[in-house]
């Protein structure tokens, strides 16, 4: 996909600072920006890799719906209640755009994942977030095991493969507290979370 013309991306990032959204600095290569204020559908976006969408919203609710190019629904990436920044990850290639139902201004940025899966070692690979997303993959070398605070009424997790099949579900529990789920194999996952409110995971080896 052609870059856009400097001009237009100058615009955009001049109306996110009037928004007063913004997004951290990455080393990861963006391919696409968005901003509005509202409901509406983004125009497509092309993705050659593993990618993650991140987003900044200002109002009460922030969902954000994919599709295919044909306009099939693949997943939902957001569904946070209240302002907020987060981000969700997506393993396969294509042609995408987002149905966005929200209140208030919003900002979205598509980057492609440069950096390789988080290693599970000595330090645990920690991921937090508030509503639905899914996390950044990670590889694990043995045995390991997902452990999760959670705030909200509803909290679930769905491991995946590095190619976006399900493996297991790691998580179904209903009000906030604490939890732990084990897993055997080695291997390269990433997380979805299915949530409401705020939560933290971290993943760590089972020796």
């Amino acid at each position: 996909m052609k870059r856009p013309p400097r001009c237009h991306v100058r615009s955009v990032l001049a109306v996110l600072t009037l928004m007063g959204l913004s997004f951290a600095a990455s080393q990861d290569p963006v391919v696409q920006r968005y901003a509005g204020n509202g409901t509406q559908n983004t125009r497509p976006f092309s993705v050659s890799q593993g990618w993650e969408v991140q987003w900044d919203a200002s109002g009460d609710i922030f969902q954000l719906f994919l599709h295919t190019g044909s306009g099939d629904l693949v997943d939902v990436a957001a569904n946070q209640m209240g302002s907020g920044s987060g981000a969700s990850y997506f393993p396969q290639p294509g042609t995408y755009y987002f149905q966005v139902n929200a209140i208030g201004p919003w900002a979205l940025s598509v980057v492609h994942v440069s950096a390789g899966p988080a290693q599970v070692g000595t330090a645990p690979v920690v991921f937090h977030g508030n509503g639905t997303r899914n996390t950044r993959p990670f590889a694990a070398s043995g045995p390991w095991e997902v452990q999760w605070d959670a705030s909200g009424d509803i909290f679930q997790v769905f491991i995946q493969d590095g190619r976006g099949n399900l493996v297991d579900v790691a998580a179904n529990q209903l009000g906030p507290g604490r939890g732990a789920s084990y897993q055997p194999r080695s291997g390269t996952y990433y997380l979805q979370v299915n949530a409401m409110g705020a939560w933290t995971l971290q993943v760590v080896p089972v020796r």
